[in-house]
C-alpha cells in the first residue's frame, strides 16, 4: 500500500494477513518497525523480525517504510538525519490512520507496536508521544541518545545522524531522546534488551 506521509510524500508499506484470513472478521493489527534506521522491510520470509510468525496467531501485520528508509531515493534516506524523531514517526502515525480507514477488517481499537534496534528507539519515542496503541514491545531500543554515543563504537553514526556530538549539539540530543518523555509513558511494554 501507498499513502500520503510526513511533507506530503509518498511512503510505502506492506500488509500481511494471518492464515485463513476471513474478510468479514475483525483482527487485532501489529505495526512492525524497521531498524537501521536506514533500512527497510522486503517482501520476503526474513530470519529476524519474521512477519509470517507474526502474523500465524491471527493478526494483521503491517510494515511501513517511513523516511529513512532505503530503496526510495537518496534524499529520502538522507531525510532522516537530524530528524530521528519527526518524519519517521509522523509516517507511522499517518500510516496507522490510512490502515485504519482503509481496510474494515483491521479493528478500530486493538493495535500494537513492536520494533527492534532503530524499530526499538521509534517504540520509545512512541511511548512519550502517544498512548494510541494498546501495547509494544522494544526491543534493543535506544532509550537516551547521549547514552548510546557513550556506549557505541559507531560514533560516525551518532555524529551523523544527530547531526554532532552531545556536547556539540546537545538540543537535538536531549529532544529525540524517548528519555526526555518519560513522564508521559502510559501504554504497556514489553523491553527486550540483554548483553547477549
Amino acid at each position: 500500500f501507498w499513502f500520503e506521509g510526513a511533507g506530503k510524500e509518498k511512503v510505502h508499506g506492506f500488509l500481511l494477513k494471518p492464515p485463513f484470513f476471513d474478510p468479514a472478521k475483525k483482527y487485532p493489527l501489529l505495526l512492525l518497525i524497521h531498524g537501521g534506521p536506514q533500512g527497510s522491510f522486503g517482501d520476503n520470509f526474513h530470519y529476524r523480525w519474521n512477519a509470517q510468525m507474526f502474523a500465524s496467531p491471527g493478526y494483521v501485520v503491517a510494515m511501513i517504510n517511513f523516511h529513512g528508509s532505503t530503496g526510495y531515493g537518496q534524499s529520502f534516506i538522507d531525510s532522516i538525519s537530524g530528524d530521528w524523531g519527526g518524519k519517521p514517526y509522523k509516517d507511522i502515525m499517518l500510516g496507522l490512520d490510512y490502515l485504519l480507514s482503509h481496510y474494515n477488517f483491521i479493528h478500530p481499537k486493538l493495535f500494537g507496536a513492536a520494533g527492534a534496534s532503530y524499530g526499538g528507539y521509534m517504540i520509545d519515542w512512541i511511548e512519550g508521544q502517544t498512548d494510541r496503541f494498546k501495547c509494544l514491545v522494544s526491543h534493543s531500543g535506544v532509550f537516551d541518545l547521549a547514552s548510546m554515543y557513550g556506549s557505541t563504537e559507531e560514533l560516525w553514526f551518532c555524529e551523523w545522524d544527530y547531526r554532532g556530538t552531545p556536547w556539540t549539539n546537545p538540543e537535538i540530543y536531549k529532544k529525540f531522546s524517548p528519555s526526555s518523555y518519560v513522564q508521559n509513558f502510559k501504554t504497556p511494554c514489553l523491553v527486550i534488551h540483554s548483553q547477549n
